[in-house]
């Protein structure tokens, strides 16, 4: 009698050619396993439910980090992960407390309650109202005030943000104990465009009890300020090629400015349950940017960014840079932006043989200074702690050039305005451009050119072809290490026209630099090349 092989995108059947090669007993044998497998995975996938492969890469940041983003394509599973290690959490640590967030009242019933039901161990289920222990739940109604507690003490509450936030600025959350079972910490899930300042207290609620915190978020709702901080000039630790983009690379984990998260991409393709043959067929035609959101989790900033072409394709690891390998040769320039009480920004660029110019180093460097701008506050994009005053005179800024280009030949160029704005001192009249050569730095002002004359010159070093793969004669003229991460931040959030946006300061020193057009210059040959881009 033929065999009536359930279906199931995990467990395949076995092939004709497998039939062929097995014995009837065997074949049954393999049936029976197969069909007991799918039958508890359905009944109790808490003990029984498929692991996927995706979901280590998550596990594994989330045990390096405090909280993970998880950005996900359409039918990615991250909601099932989250809801599946929020269930693990409250059964296996006791006394857990975990907080799940989501829009409304109606999302939170309707799809984060259910999804952590169904992810609950068999028996308690039925739990009910009990001496220990209350658990009750209807897919109309969610869980009775929106809240469960198990026998082992360990208790889950659902709130959304149309409530106020004073109700979660209170109160401990997470485990009052190390987790056992090689299980996560977990303090909350927050799902879906959770407003930051939620994030911000949700990560105080955190520290009493060493909590972690996930958040998942589906690219199609573009960017909210939560997204907006972590992808700012994330860096990208893990990638792979994206088959529907034509090898494209795309991220599969970033490590954010903020060094406390990590950001991790669901590809739906990753998803055997996900209806991944389907999705491509959809996806056959439509634009990058489509395909980046519903199938690899990439999300589609909503508003326009002044350098377009600038991209991960334009951020290079700090030992993948030509010009920092040892006895390389280079032709270097330092951009310097001077201000008046906040700190000056300045970029040392050293230009290869081949005309391409390499970012190397940034003052006020993220990792001593902090962020130069502030992704937290919504929108609207504020200073940073690296902006503040730091109470620096000249002589401070002569040792930080000094330090920044060691023992290399250097062209120093500066604002033209405040560079050579007069200022009284003891002695007389001065200005910065002299006092510098004073300290036996000369400086040259930058080419007086308007502003959008700058940026034009650097979308020019910016450009290549991306029809083509990149290689020696198709190249981005404009690089930069991944260890300028302040210089990157601002790069993809400066906005023309808003002269008060601090991402400007930054920016201004790879203007004055792209203005002057330098070249490589060949000092044993006497000869200059590069300029301009492909």
């Amino acid at each position: 009698m033929p065999l009536d092989w359930t279906p199931h995108p995990a467990i395949p059947p076995l092939s004709k050619a497998e039939l062929l090669r097995m014995t009837p007993e065997r074949i049954l044998a393999y049936w029976e396993r197969r069909e007991e497998a799918i039958k508890l995975e359905k009944e109790d996938p808490y003990r029984h439910g498929f692991e996927l492969d995706i979901w280590k890469r998550a596990d594994e940041q989330l045990r390096k980090h405090q909280e993970i983003l998880i950005m996900g394509g359409n039918r990615s599973s991250k909601s099932h992960f989250c809801a599946r290690r929020v269930v693990q959490s409250l059964v296996e640590n006791p006394g857990t407390i975990i907080w799940c967030l989501t829009e409304t009242a109606a999302n939170s019933v309707q799809f984060q309650q259910k999804l952590v039901f169904d992810a609950l161990p068999k028996e308690l289920k039925g739990l009910g109202r009990g001496k220990v222990g209350y658990l009750v739940f209807s897919l109309k109604n969610g869980f009775t005030q929106q809240k469960f507690t198990l026998p082992n003490e360990s208790q889950c509450i659902f709130r959304n943000w149309s409530q106020d936030i004073s109700t979660i600025e209170g109160g401990e959350i997470g485990c009052p104990q190390d987790p056992v079972n090689n299980t996560h910490n977990i303090g909350y899930w927050a799902d879906e465009l959770v407003p930051m300042p939620w994030v911000e207290t949700l990560r105080f609620r955190t520290v009493t009890r060493n909590s972690k915190g996930i958040i998942s978020f589906t690219a199609v709702d573009g960017w909210n300020s939560v997204v907006k901080s972590m992808l700012t000039g994330a860096k990208t630790v893990e990638s792979t090629k994206a088959d529907l983009l034509d090898g494209e690379e795309v991220p599969l984990v970033q490590q954010p400015l903020r060094k406390a998260s990590s950001v991790v991409y669901f590809h739906t393709a990753a998803n055997p349950f996900g209806g991944w043959a389907a999705m491509k067929t959809q996806l056959e035609g439509e634009k990058r940017e489509t395909i980046l959101c519903r199938a690899y989790g990439v999300p589609v900033k909503a508003s326009k960014t002044v350098f377009p072409a600038f991209s991960d394709k334009n951020i290079v690891q700090a030992k993948d840079i030509p010009v920092l390998e040892q006895d390389a040769d280079a032709t270097w320039v330092l951009s310097i932006d001077p201000a008046g009480a906040k700190p000056w920004t300045m970029v040392l660029f050293g230009i290869d043989p081949h005309g391409v110019a390499w970012a190397v180093k940034e003052f006020p460097d993220f990792d001593t200074w902090g962020g130069w701008i502030d992704l937290t506050k919504g929108d609207k994009v504020s200073a940073g702690e690296a902006a503040q005053p730091n109470g620096y005179g000249l002589k401070d800024y002569a040792n930080i050039i000094r330090s920044m280009e060691g023992d290399r030949e250097v062209d120093r160029i500066i604002d033209p305005r405040l560079g050579a704005a007069s200022y009284q001192k003891s002695e007389g009249s001065s200005n910065i451009i002299d006092d510098l050569s004073d300290e036996d730095l000369p400086v040259s002002p930058a080419e007086g050119l308007d502003i959008e004359t700058g940026l034009q010159a650097i979308n020019n070093l910016l450009a290549w072809d991306r029809s083509r793969e990149m290689g020696f004669d198709n190249h981005p003229k404009l690089m930069i290490s991944d260890e300028c991460q302040n210089l990157v931040a601002c790069m993809q959030e400066y906005q023309t026209g808003d002269l008060k946006n601090p991402a400007k300061d930054m920016v201004d020193c790879v203007r004055y630099f792209a203005i002057g057009n330098f070249e490589y210059f060949d000092q044993e040959e006497m000869m200059a090349t590069g300029g301009g881009s492909y």
